[in-house]
């Protein structure tokens, strides 16, 4: 007997035209989710349809009029399963997110499930994620469940309409969406598309409140904010009072009014917001940041602190990355950082970057906090302790930024701490090794301690002596400077050129030389730190700094140079120098005060630099 065929259970239902470069990765993800393939094709030019007949869809084609909802409908009206899935084709299903789905689908006294929608800033799913918004994007399949509008087309106020005890479900499956990834958005012209269409929904519905709110979206995009304020205000008056993005108007209303620098209405904006909102943190952090640029730090710093209770933003909520968490950490650091709360700052700093996607300018605030506090010398350990990894996998740029910033001590002790590490590695290792032996072994133990007791302080005299040596060597280099025989700028030109002629020999062997000093040079760079910090701030160049900052262990491989770059090269070593004048003067009773705000007050190394 012939088993009739199971009912499909999620039919994945698409819209698509000429999405070749994206459309295999989507229908990759959902294998094993979606039953059926049904993909509404607008006129591909390129193999979209190719590639979709590949995964087994039904292709329906449907030739463009201008109106999405009528093209997601067509795909609708054709699917047999229980519950339809929306995926556009610059997005992905998470892995981790298919049992989950697949669990949904089995409760079937949900009408419709939202997922949480990852917009981020690159084209893959390791690119930093900048949004997250909860969209409805799984329903079930009812002829009475249709799209409505041309574009930004919606289906949740239909499946109310149709059925108004319809319970829906917020899930935290989790779909990444490329979308508006750089270059992406203008690639495909897709604001002067979505302008042009709302225009037309307009003319015909001039109340119409999402249609507003879509549209201050787009002049936003556009960097056009006075008109995305008018469009915010207008769909505020109209919009109804339990609408899912109210807290988006609220948001934008107050980003708006502070860019065209209405800061007084944009701070009135958040107490609005927050009286719908209490447990929104973006909006905690929003009114953080703008009490921050009126120097209310006090003020900041309790709104701040409010959104860090919160933390991620409640599901309900669209939301950006960070905020409730690292952003708003960093925020509070420089809250901190403005009131002279220096071990504050620095906690809040290290938080963050452990925390951020991104932590090495982080990184770069506390290298500031902990030179103008004094402390250049725990730079290292501090970050051994807290943030291990900037050591491990960033130890080159770490060095860059040092040095960039005019911590040549700091660069010296990373620069010439990794064997030391190494070393402590190794020895609390032995230290572990050895008590254990001490635990279980008899009396053969003893002797095979002492053994390597004595190899260890062997060990320990060898490098006492080498270290020994190297002091004495470079006392001897400080002396002979100090006898006049040679300038520091004239010493460390000699020794840039010297490593230049070397990284033109890699060239010329056809070697990809990205920068890294060899064994030689490191040393030889160590020694230019630890003179350049002993040097008195008054006899230290603009062209001492200014050599050390052109050593080949900071230059980059990235093919040219632009204008901008050159500009900021140039400018950086007068800001050390800078720094290193106002660090002398902080020894001053009377300009103490002002040259430590002062050197606070100078703009950070840029990593990139």
């Amino acid at each position: 007997m012939k088993k009739t065929p199971r009912k499909p259970l999620i039919s994945l239902c698409m819209i698509v035209k000429n999405e070749a470069d994206t459309l295999a990765r989507c229908l990759q993800s959902v294998r094993g989710v979606a039953d059926e393939i049904i993909i509404v094709d607008t006129g591909s030019t390129d193999s979209t349809v190719s590639i979709a007949r590949s995964f087994g869809a039904r292709i329906i084609p449907f030739p463009w009029n201008g109106d999405f909802a009528s093209a997601r409908n067509a795909g609708l009206a054709g699917a047999r399963g229980t519950w339809i899935l929306v995926l556009d084709a610059d997005e992905e299903l998470e892995p981790g997110s298919k049992k989950e789905l697949l669990v949904c689908a089995e409760h079937t006294e949900y009408e419709a499930f939202f997922v949480r929608i990852h917009n981020h800033k690159g084209t893959d799913r390791a690119s930093q994620t900048i949004t997250v918004n909860p969209i409805l994007r799984m329903f079930k399949s009812r002829a009475s469940y249709r799209f409505s509008g041309i574009i930004h087309e919606q289906i949740a106020a239909v499946i109310v309409q149709e059925t108004p005890a319809a319970a829906m479900h917020m899930s935290t499956v989790v779909v990444h969406h490329y979308g508006y990834a750089d270059g992406v958005v203008e690639k495909k012209d897709k604001i002067s598309r979505n302008i042009g269409l709302l225009k037309e929904q307009l003319k015909l519905n001039p109340g119409d409140a999402f249609h507003h709110f879509n549209m201050a979206v787009e002049y936003m995009r556009l960097g056009d904010y006075g008109h995305a304020l008018e469009h915010i205000q207008t769909s505020l008056d109209h919009v109804e009072p339990d609408t899912s993005y109210i807290h988006l108007l609220y948001k934008y209303e107050i980003r708006c009014l502070a860019v065209t620098g209405d800061l007084p209405g944009a701070l009135e904006a958040c107490e609005r917001g927050l009286a719908l909102f209490p447990d929104y943190p973006d909006l905690h952090h929003i009114k953080g940041a703008l009490l921050l640029q009126v120097s209310a730090f006090a003020e900041a710093k309790a709104a701040l602190g409010r959104a860090l209770d919160i933390g991620v933003s409640p599901p309900a909520y669209h939301t950006e990355s960070g905020l409730g968490t690292y952003l708003t950490r960093t925020l509070l650091g420089q809250a901190c950082q403005q009131i002279g709360e220096d071990n504050e700052a620095i906690a809040c700093f290290t938080r963050a970057a452990q925390l951020h996607p991104e932590p090495l300018p982080l990184v770069t605030r506390l290298v500031r906090l902990f030179k103008c506090a004094g402390r250049e010398l725990e730079i290292r350990g501090w970050l051994a302790e807290h943030l291990p990894v900037i050591l491990a996998e960033q130890r080159p740029e770490l060095v860059r930024l040092l040095v960039t910033d005019g911590c040549y001590a700091a660069a010296a002790d990373v620069l010439g701490g990794s064997d030391e590490a190494a070393v402590g590695k190794r020895a609390a290792g032995e230290q572990v090794a050895r008590e254990h032996v001490e635990g279980e072994l008899a009396a053969g133990e003893q002797v095979a301690r002492e053994h390597v007791e004595g190899e260890l302080a062997a060990g320990e005299t060898v490098a006492r002596e080498r270290v020994e040596g190297e002091l004495a060597a470079e006392e001897q280099v400080v002396r002979e400077f100090g006898e006049g025989e040679l300038t520091a700028g004239e010493q460390v030109v000699r020794e840039c050129a010297a490593n230049k002629r070397r990284s033109g020999a890699h060239a010329e062997e056809g070697q990809d030389y990205a920068g890294e000093p060899e064994p030689s040079s490191a040393d030889s760079l160590l020694r230019l730190l630890q003179r350049a910090e002993a040097i008195p701030a008054a006899e230290l160049t603009y062209g001492d700094i200014a050599a050390l900052h052109q050593y080949p262990a900071f230059a980059r491989t990235t093919g040219g140079t632009t204008p901008a770059s050159e500009s900021a090269a140039a400018v950086q070593p007068w800001i050390s120098l800078a720094d290193k004048v106002l660090a002398t003067l902080e020894a001053s009773s009377v300009f103490s005060p002002a040259a430590a705000r002062a050197r606070l007050a100078l703009p950070l190394p840029r990593p990139a630099d």
